[in-house]
């Protein structure tokens, strides 16, 4: 198979958001890596939607995207990120967003160096502020393509590193700060099984050094398949799990997701 470049993206509406607001928990960056064959340079995508409602129902929704890749040779870097507010009459329902940055080394065909930072909220977790940094090599374990079939492909890919995150959380009335060393890791799969039809996901385990009970773990699986020309039906599960939550919040988050992409060509 032929080694498609990493690129990624750059989140510009939700800058000025994220560093004059709050921050939030884990997110799963591996579902905003894109792959290019050709492209080279810098690439950008941005997206915005405002939602109201007034009458037996009354709310107000914003949401807003944004990502700018570059792509080169030995070297890629993104941006990407994004912010979700909804407020409804009595009160406000969501409020979160993130902004991640990252460079990435092509040391050989399989391997990369990767650095990032990432800033983040969350307001209904209590998680006022988180800001990490750090760095990881990952590993493309398997890079299979059917021989009969270039449409039949499975990549699996590892990854292990270090970072280093600031916490701040509303704990009753007052805040609680947490300065933590972790130990991050992830493998992740993408399995096209046939053309029109599509399975990955991704496990994050992050313990801290200091102490390994206090860990996370992200897990998240998507499944896509053609339903028509040019609709896919959508699957997401996603799973979050804290150890050792600061404040009284659950220790785990979980949603099913079921959608429709529309492909215009």
């Amino acid at each position: 198979m032929n080694l498609f470049k990493l690129t990624t993206g750059f989140l510009l509406i939700a800058l000025a958001l994220l560093l004059n607001s709050n921050a939030s928990a884990q997110i799963n960056t591996e579902k905003y890596r894109k792959y290019y064959d050709d492209k080279t340079g810098f690439i950008f995508n941005l997206s915005t939607a405002i939602s109201l409602k007034a009458g037996n129902t009354e709310y107000t929704a914003y949401k807003g995207a944004a990502r700018l890749d570059y792509n080169g040779k030995k070297f890629d870097s993104f941006l990407v990120g994004n912010f979700e507010y909804k407020k409804t009459a009595e009160a406000k329902v969501e409020n979160q967003g993130f902004l991640h940055l990252r460079g990435i080394m092509h040391l050989t065909k399989r391997t990369n160096w990767e650095t990032f930072v990432q800033r983040q909220y969350d307001e209904f977790i209590d998680l006022n502020v988180r800001n990490l940094v750090g760095t990881g090599v990952k590993y493309r374990l398997i890079d299979f393509m059917a021989k009969d079939d270039s449409t039949k492909t499975l990549d699996i890919n590892v990854s292990t590193g270090v970072m280093y995150e600031t916490e701040n959380y509303t704990l009753d009335e007052s805040t609680v700060d947490r300065y933590d060393w972790r130990w991050t890791n992830f493998i992740s799969f993408d399995w096209l099984i046939k053309k029109k039809l599509n399975f990955t996901g991704v496990i994050y385990y992050q313990p801290a050094f200091a102490d390994f009970n206090n860990y996370r773990i992200t897990a998240e699986t998507g499944l896509e398949f053609r339903i028509a020309k040019s609709v896919n039906f959508i699957v997401e599960f996603n799973y979050r799990y804290n150890n050792m939550p600061v404040t009284k919040v659950e220790k785990f988050d979980l949603s099913l997701i079921n959608g429709i992409r529309i492909e215009i060509k």
